[in-house]
């Protein structure tokens, strides 16, 4: 091969990325390696005698070649099946790293793997996870139910913020089991939402207060305090559930009511069966 400068080698190396990347070997050392040469010659900054040799080894030299290519084999096989979680594509790719280069692996981690086959061997088998048509109708009203919650609630509780948030895509998308593989939603996030939410869930499947009865529902009167602050009073009037229950805007459950000769969703903490004192 001619003497080369580096920027014609940063050149070769990009082909010789592609070429590791279509291997399946785009985080070996080599590809990682070149990808900061390529990045370094951008930048207009040379190659020292050391890196040039490795640089040139990358370039004439075969693609290398796993260690243990059977296990390989089979996490490839599991890499290319449908509904596969995002997840687990990561924890295999990386136990794809070990097999390729030999490295041994502790029992725990050999079962680990192997399990995550064999949920990629049962989705290839059935298609992938997806909720049933009732569980998809709770996840409707769990992400309705969490407008509950702020920012800042979110913040401090980040299961149930991802949870909530592939959610909303799931179901924004078309609740398909595609969907759900796409977008990370699985049965961890679904349960999550679940457990979260199992009070208000069980008060809209079996309402306290039944449609045709009569409860007792406020009206807020407010008045001035000073001039600055103002006061809340409430008027209790004899009311008649409408409908069942629904969630609100503020991701409350509430029954629909004619109060005071107005209809309204009234928050379920406000419905009393007895006239407040």
């Amino acid at each position: 091969m001619p003497r080369l400068n580096d920027a014609s080698r940063a050149e070769l190396l990009k082909a010789r990325v592609a070429e590791y990347e279509a291997a399946g070997l785009g985080n070996h050392r080599n590809a990682r390696f070149a990808r900061s040469m390529i990045a370094r010659a951008a930048r207009g900054r040379g190659f020292s005698a050391a890196q040039r040799k490795w640089v040139m080894s990358i370039i004439e030299d075969d693609l290398p070649a796993p260690k243990n290519a059977d296990l390989v084999a089979r996490i490839d096989e599991a890499l290319e099946v449908v509904g596969l979680s995002r997840r687990t594509k990561e924890v295999l790719s990386d136990f794809r790293v070990k097999a390729f280069n030999g490295w041994a692996l502790s029992e725990k981690q050999a079962s680990f793997m192997e399990n995550l086959l064999a949920e990629a061997n049962e989705i290839a088998k059935t298609g992938p996870w997806c909720p049933t048509p009732e569980e998809i109708e709770k996840i409707r009203l769990c992400i309705d139910l969490a407008k509950r919650y702020d920012e800042s609630y979110f913040y401090s509780h980040g299961g149930l913020a991802k949870a909530v948030a592939k959610g909303r895509l799931f179901l924004a998308e078309g609740a398909t089991g595609e969907m759900a593989s796409k977008f990370g939603f699985d049965e961890w996030c679904m349960n999550h939402l679940f457990k979260q939410f199992k009070t208000p869930l069980s008060e809209l499947a079996n309402p306290k207060h039944p449609a045709g009865e009569m409860r007792w529902a406020p009206v807020r009167e407010h008045f001035n305090v000073g001039p600055w602050n103002r006061g809340v009073k409430k008027h209790w009037h004899l009311s008649m559930v409408v409908d069942a229950p629904v969630v609100d805007d503020k991701g409350q459950v509430a029954y629909p009511m004619i109060v005071a000769g107005s209809f309204a969703n009234v928050a379920s903490k406000d419905v009393k069966k007895r006239q407040p004192k």
